[in-house]
């Protein structure tokens, strides 16, 4: 049996960024010696640019130096954001210890009752039926590494605009005998059976973006072979903290209704990055981005980063509308107390949207 650690998409970055990106990968690092991994797999996308490739590439040797003289061979392929504004070949480089298969179209890595068929990213994975890849020996355990997407797996649209990423066949997996595919560039974990092998992203083991797709504990995956199908397991990386997202509704004035940050302040921790957006009809936007400002002032010292942005609707004089008089007045009849918190909350939001409706009957929200 064999221990193998499964990773991708830690988008290393220099500058501000680094010394959280550097605590995932320091995480990675003592899991990977806790759970005595033969193998650490980086399938693609360790740095999240050229710059951060050359600027980086030095002391994330260092730091994996240990690991692989301790006996855990770490095998590295490039994901689409290491090539971006590369100034040469990534196989130049020499990324030693780590082994880095870098060289298209793909390099066969023998190790012991091992083998990874290693294949860099590139925008396009048609040719694979012509490659002259050896058969796979008995008894042994055959690993793709992939930087790619699988339309079985996820159809898009695309994670990101402005690159385009090949797409791995079913029948792919299923040619070269492949037992597990170590798969990278989808940010949330995934598992499929494709083509009698068990293909997996880990998702990224950090939060890189504010966006919903960054939601979730970060996980990577340690994989056990020796019994068919391979074991795979996911362990969270703590360091990486969670991307959260809020929706806080706004009053006619512009204030923030303080049981939903409170909330929020309930749940946030030091490494996460916390999306905030205030919603509602507002008759004062100047007071709405005024608060915005406040509200990531007081979350930022509480979390690594806070984003708070308007998704408010401006309505003037909605206040003085005699509808929306009568209608404010009957809610505030029902209104439940902030400590029956799923009601209240319940209770804003059809406050909200009643307003909503009101100021678009006016003309006075867009």
């Amino acid at each position: 049996m064999t221990r193998l650690l499964h990773t991708a998409d830690l988008h290393l970055k220099a500058g501000n960024e680094k010394p959280y990106c550097f605590a995932v990968l320091d995480e990675i690092i003592a899991l990977a010696g806790k759970e005595k991994a033969g193998f650490l797999i980086i399938a693609g996308d360790l740095f999240d640019s050229f710059s951060d490739f050359e600027a980086l590439r030095g002391e994330v040797c260092l730091k994996l130096k240990p690991l692989a003289y301790g006996g855990c061979r770490i095998i590295y392929i490039p994901g689409n954001h290491e090539a971006r504004g590369a100034a040469a070949a990534l196989s130049a480089y020499d990324l030693s210890p780590l082994t880095f298969c870098a060289a298209p179209p793909f390099a066969l890595v023998e190790a012991g009752d091992m083998e990874f068929l290693c294949v860099p990213h590139c925008e396009n994975y048609d040719g694979y039926r012509d490659w002259a890849v050896p058969p796979k020996k008995p008894g042994v355990t055959r690993v793709a590494v992939l930087h790619a997407l699988n339309s079985t797996v996820y159809t898009g649209p695309e994670e990101e605009a402005d690159s385009k990423t090949g797409v791995i066949e079913d029948e792919f997996f299923f040619r070269f005998g492949v037992d597990y595919a170590a798969m990278g560039h989808l940010h949330s974990g995934r598992q499929h059976l494709l083509g009698g092998a068990v293909a997996c992203y880990p998702g990224s083991p950090r939060v890189w973006r504010a966006h919903s797709r960054e939601a979730g504990p970060k996980t990577v995956r340690v994989v056990e072979t020796g019994v068919s199908p391979v074991s795979v397991r996911a362990v969270e990386i703590k360091a990486a903290g969670q991307y959260r997202e809020y929706f806080l509704p706004v009053e006619l004035n512009g204030v923030i209704d303080l049981t939903g940050i409170h909330r929020i302040e309930a749940e946030i921790g030091v490494r996460d990055l916390v999306d905030v957006k205030l919603t509602g009809v507002v008759e004062d936007e100047k007071a709405a981005r005024a608060e915005a400002e406040k509200l990531r002032a007081r979350l930022a010292g509480k979390v690594r980063l806070a984003e708070v942005g308007l998704e408010t609707k401006p309505a003037v004089e909605i206040s003085s509308n005699s509808l929306a008089k009568n209608f404010l007045a009957e809610m505030e009849a029902v209104k439940p107390a902030p400590e029956e918190a799923a009601d209240y909350r319940r209770w804003l939001l059809a406050r909200q949207y009643g307003l909503e409706e009101i100021a678009a009957g006016l003309g006075g929200a867009k």
